[in-house]
């Protein structure tokens, strides 16, 4: 556990994913929030795509397509939830919450790492665009890719009191011709639902922990 601050959104805007960089992203979107809850008990959340029609208000379906070392044969209701190195998924995004209207996007975890407590460590997965989804895109017309940290702060209360917290941070960067007009189009949309990405996230491990 460190004792760092927070990351703010503004700190957020400035990192780049593992194959985009942020000043060469045409679309840069990202959120942040500190959960009073543990570490493992966000990740273990974040990570199960089953929870997601509980709490996710932006993507509350997921269809797992592929996990590894998964049968061809396979149906998604025989595959774990869970996501882990190289899973392969679809997105059923809600892009308004409102509305029943559905996108859906295939994505690949490319990057997998849990937290851990000894030595300290951040929980990170990181998911890109798969380009052997059914309707993906070619890279040079629309390529996106998602950081998820997840990590452990002890944070000094106004009372002198320390209180643990989990900061959740999440970024995406997308480049190609046409993220011009997914910005236009929808940039202002995503920014709001990447902001309550993290808060429904919040809302529903706290209210796990009450319940419990």
């Amino acid at each position: 556990m460190t004792s760092t601050p927070p990351s703010s959104a503004a700190t957020l805007a400035s990192k780049s994913t593992p194959s985009i960089s942020a000043s060469d992203a045409v679309l840069h979107i990202e959120s942040a929030t500190s959960i009073a809850a543990p570490c493992q008990d966000v990740w273990d959340v974040l990570i199960d795509t089953s929870t997601w029609p509980s709490w996710n208000t932006f993507v509350p379906r997921v269809t797992i397509r592929e996990q590894p070392g998964s049968d061809s044969q396979s149906t998604p209701d025989d595959l774990s939830p869970k996501l882990q190195m190289g899973t392969k998924m679809t997105f059923h995004v809600h892009m308004d919450p409102s509305s029943a209207s559905e996108q859906d996007v295939g994505l690949v975890v490319t990057e997998f790492e849990p937290p851990s407590a000894n030595p300290p460590k951040p929980g990170r997965i990181v998911w890109v665009a798969d380009l052997t989804a059914k309707g993906s895109m070619p890279a040079f017309l629309l390529t996106a890719e998602r950081v998820h940290e997840v990590e452990e702060f002890d944070v000094q209360e106004e009372d002198g009191q320390t209180k643990r917290v989990t900061e959740v941070r999440n970024w995406e960067a997308q480049v190609g011709y046409l993220v011009y007009v997914v910005r236009w189009m929808f940039g202002a949309q995503l920014k709001k639902n990447f902001e309550a990405w993290v808060q429904d996230l919040k809302q529903y491990v706290e209210g796990q922990k009450t319940d419990s």
